[in-house]
């Protein structure tokens, strides 16, 4: 039962963990393992620098992409959504020579249509944010402008960025510098009034004089130094008309204009001296000679910096390269292998996560249930799969049912609109709307208005997000007029469909659906008439899918909430009805539980008058009696663990002295510390027996708590002291000997104030193997520690005095300190010891002695160690004379003095041949 718990458990912290990271990297799992490229879908803009690195600004402006000159990707940009819906789109985009990405970011209503705002936004070279250059708000009060703002054209220019705000009446330059460190706003630079009447499409250049822009009627205009502008195009007597409307206006590297002209389908070159002349550098037949199809309906260009022009449509990228050569069409990126590998990953884990769901549905069935279970956790575990199973099918019919019912409603209501299209537009006025000239103009405002009139006037959700256009037919071709979209210009050609056919050539209301760079649309369109009854127009109302599938997911969390809500209250109502058909059973097991863990105050209270309340009377007389036993045995318990400490039972893996038996012992590596009283045995003397027990009783009352509060073990009792465990760090057992020792002065001090002589202590402290077990015999156990390191610590607190030491420990001790500098102590050298064959290495901690005595034996310390070492190497003419000077500060210090004594006989005798360096003690 544990283990199946367990390994439930670890399914699910395991599956939590896989969702966590598949929810991170939702994007890759949407592309298949086995896939080693991505098609391009949606392209509207492409970008090259100095390496030949491709960015491109994808998938309905919602992603831009990073590739190498190989082709392989490199990194993806992907839009963000915004806090109430919005949506994010990049427009434009310029790259600087350190590799940094500078992007207009444009925010969007819910539905894709409105702006409200745009930023001028970097990315760092490996394509993560870096900041915010620019900001441009747009308020209701200001001119509504439709998915395109007014910024235009960021570029990048010896250092700089530079970027135009259309101003509506003028045209402003802004620039900034590219320093990582620069985060000053943008300074304008030029200003341009703009023409009576005219409106900025795009522009570009950074220079006065080298500036030029395009209308939303049509012309090119070039912009000098004055402030004054110059008609480039088109100019009188030029073979071209006003529907060759110039888009994707760009300057290359020699200042000659390149512009795509839709009418002609054509990519046009123009040299403003020589404004005459227009090359055609891309058309169909030059396209078709390279074996490359171009459709010229969302085409857009720019000039990379080798001067070859860019060509980018929905699906597909081409070059053409200086020598009039266009390139093969790119029109996917490939995977890097780290990134294909990364895919590969990312579908491991979610065939793991659906393996591991498939092994939690096993636990949770077929071993969980099958055990000892609560009836309700039972009943809980099967009928709540079976309860959100029905529900989930029934929610998915009643869903299924709405959304087709809301999709004949859309489309009946987009029917209803278009039809309208013929009271909002007037057909003899269409007609006589003829070029670009009379965009803004008195028709084309009247019928904005009216249509705004129409549509933005509710504020219901279920009424905003339309997408409305006008578009004229004339000579067998359909024109854009009018709609919401400030990227399409007037009288830009609308390919030709089956739907758009039937309305403009039997005058029928058509429907249908279609998906671009702004997201998938369902519209319906309608003849507009002129007052003899001819088609001139089509009127069209559109929605985005977003916004329909916006209305559907109300619904559908409508009907998830009800049902959740049905959900809980059947189980509510079941778990009621359980536990009130349980109620006394529950009751009876839940103080029995209760008594089981030693509760033994615990009273069964069930008052149904029934067989399970006589129960109950019946445990609670059985609880009273094990209780009253239980009192006595845990009183028994409390008085047996003041001799056997409850540490020791635990180093034993025993869980009470009821478990312990003769041989029980383990092998531990601790801390052993000795302490004793010195001249106890003179002080007895003078004492009675009562005043022996009373004087030790309250000593040890006094030191003994030192040890349990650096977490050792008072292991036994020596009359005049005792032996102490240390099972953790060494600083412990070494912090309790010095704060013991710090103690024994205000001991003392309290001793002085009623006339007792003052008493003195040795502590040894040995770090080492020791094995802890149970001595003894059958009839009489006793806990004990056998263990070299025990005679050892003996030893080291005998040497205490002789060598004018409070605390002694070994280099074991030293060597195990995790923060020695915390602690004050000398280096004493290797001292023989009678009886022990090896010499120890043995240090004093002065730590706690009186201030005196520590800051004159941490004064001398250097000077000590330094004639110890002289010492040990047989130099005992310098040594002498180092404990010699040692001495003169430190006259009390008894181990200069020794080793003072030892150093002259040597230096006067010799040693034997016998002697190591040590110096000897008894």
């Amino acid at each position: 039962m544990k283990k199946s718990i367990a390994a439930l458990l670890l399914v699910l912290l395991l599956l939590g963990a896989a969702g966590t990271y598949l929810g991170a990297n939702r994007d890759s799992i949407e592309l298949w393992p086995w896939n080693k490229s991505m098609p391009f879908d949606g392209l509207s803009k492409a970008i090259s620098d100095s390496q030949n690195n491709l960015f491109v600004i994808d998938n309905a402006k919602k992603t831009i992409h990073k590739l190498d000159s190989q082709g392989i990707l490199q990194f993806s940009i992907t839009s963000e959504v915004g806090k109430n819906g919005e949506v994010y789109r990049f427009n434009d985009m310029a790259v600087d020579d350190q590799g940094y990405l500078y992007t207009i970011r444009t925010l969007l209503d819910p539905y894709g249509i409105a702006v409200k705002s745009e930023q001028i936004v970097r990315y760092k070279p490996d394509g993560e944010f870096d900041r915010s250059l620019f900001t441009q708000e747009y308020s209701d009060s200001q001119t509504k402008r439709y998915r395109l703002g007014s910024l235009r054209n960021v570029q990048v220019h010896e250092g700089m960025v530079y970027f135009f705000n259309d101003e509506v009446k003028k045209l402003a330059l802004y620039q900034t510098p590219t320093g990582n460190g620069t985060t000053a706003d943008p300074q304008l630079v030029y200003s341009i009034k703009l023409p009576d009447n005219k409106y900025v499409s795009e522009a570009d250049g950074y220079k006065p004089g080298d500036i030029y822009y395009s209308t939303r009627s049509g012309e090119i205009y070039r912009a000098y130094s004055d402030g004054r502008s110059e008609l480039v195009y088109p100019l009188p007597g030029i073979d071209r008309t006003r529907r060759n409307f110039p888009e994707s206006l760009h300057l290359d590297n020699q200042g000659r204009l390149i512009f795509i002209d839709f009418n002609s389908r054509m990519i046009t070159r123009l040299d403003p001296k020589q404004p005459y002349v227009l090359e055609g550098l891309v058309d169909d037949e030059k396209a078709k000679a390279n074996h490359v199809e171009l459709a010229f309906d969302t085409t857009t260009s720019s000039i990379g910096p080798d001067d070859s022009l860019i060509i980018v449509e929905s699906a597909q990228i081409n070059r053409r390269l200086p020598d009039g050569t266009i390139t093969p069409s790119i029109t996917e990126a490939e995977f890097s292998q780290s990134t294909h590998n990364h895919e590969v990953f990312i579908w491991a884990i979610a065939v793991v996560a659906i393996l591991l769901v498939l092994y939690a549905i096993k636990l949770i069935f077929f071993n969980l249930l099958q055990r000892r279970l609560p009836l309700m956790v039972k009943q809980i575990f099967i009928l709540i799969p079976v309860i959100a199973f029905s529900m989930i099918l029934l929610s998915t019919v009643i869903y299924n049912s709405f959304s087709q019912k809301m999709e004949e409603e859309t489309f009946s209501e987009l029917i209803l609109l278009a039809k309208n299209g013929q009271n909002l537009v007037d057909g003899d006025k269409l007609e006589s709307l003829t070029s670009p000239l009379d965009y803004k103009g008195t028709i084309y405002q009247s019928f904005r208005k009216k249509i705004q009139s129409v549509f933005e006037n509710n504020a219901r959700d279920d009424n905003q997000g339309f997408y409305k256009a006008v578009y004229k037919y004339e000579n067998g071709v359909i024109y854009r007029i009018l709609e919401d979209d400030d990227g399409m210009h007037m009288f830009n050609p609308f390919q030709q469909t089956p739907e758009n056919q039937q309305v403009v050539l039997e005058g029928k209301t058509a429907t249908g659906q279609w998906q671009d760079f702004s997201g998938e649309w369902r519209y319906a369109i309608a003849p507009i008439l002129n007052s003899s009854g001819k088609i001139v127009g089509v009127f069209e109302t559109s929605k985005n899918l977003d916004g329909i599938l916006k209305h559907r997911q109300t619904v559908l969390n409508s009907i998830i909430r009800n049902i959740a809500f049905i959900s809980v209250g059947l189980l509510l109502v079941l778990v009621l009805m359980t536990y009130v058909l349980l109620s006394s059973i529950r009751k009876l097991r839940n103080s029995v539980g209760e008594i089981a863990k030693g509760n033994w105050d615990a009273v069964v209270k069930i008052n149904t008058r029934d067989e399970v309340s006589d129960l109950g009377d019946s445990v609670n007389t059985m609880a009273a009696r094990i209780r009253d036993y239980i009192t006595k045995v845990e009183n028994f318990s409390q008085s047996y663990y003041r001799f056997v400490p409850q540490q020791f039972l635990r180093f034993l893996n025993k869980e009470s002295i009821l478990d312990v038996e003769l041989g029980d012992q383990v092998e531990q590596h601790m801390s052993i510390l000795i302490f004793n009283i010195r001249g106890f045995f003179q002080l007895s003397k003078r004492l009675s027996p009562e005043e022996n027990f009373n004087f030790v009783n309250s000593f040890l009352k006094r030191f003994g708590p030192y040890i349990r509060k650096h977490e050792g073990l008072m292991n036994k009792y020596l009359g005049a002291g005792f032996m102490a465990l240390f099972p953790n760090q060494t600083d412990d057992a070494l912090l309790a000997c010095v704060e013991m020792r710090k103690e024994l002065d205000i001991y003392n001090e309290h001793r002085s104030k009623v006339g007792y002589p003052p008493i003195d202590f040795g502590i040894g402290l040995h770090k080492g193997p020791l094995r802890l077990g149970i001595i003894g015999e059958e009839k009489r156990l006793e806990g004990n520690v056998i263990s070299d390191g025990v005679n050892l610590a003996t030893m080291l607190e005998k040497m205490t005095e002789p060598l004018g030491a409070s605390i002694l420990i070994t280099d074991s001790v030293v060597q195990t300190l995790e923060k020695p500098s915390d602690f004050q102590y000398r280096n004493l050298g290797l001292i023989q010891v009678e009886g022990i064959r090896e010499p120890l290495h043995l240090f004093d901690v002065y730590q706690g002695d009186p201030d005196t005595i520590r800051t004159l034996k941490e004064k001398t310390k250097t000077l000590f160690e330094q004639a110890v070492t002289y010492y040990q190497v047989g130099r005992f003419y310098d040594a002498r004379e180092a404990f010699l000077m040692v001495i003169k500060q430190n006259r009390q210090d008894k181990a200069a003095q020794l080793y003072f004594y030892m150093c002259d006989e040597y230096f006067q005798q010799g040693t034997t041949g016998e002697w190591n360096g040590t110096l000897s003690v008894s």
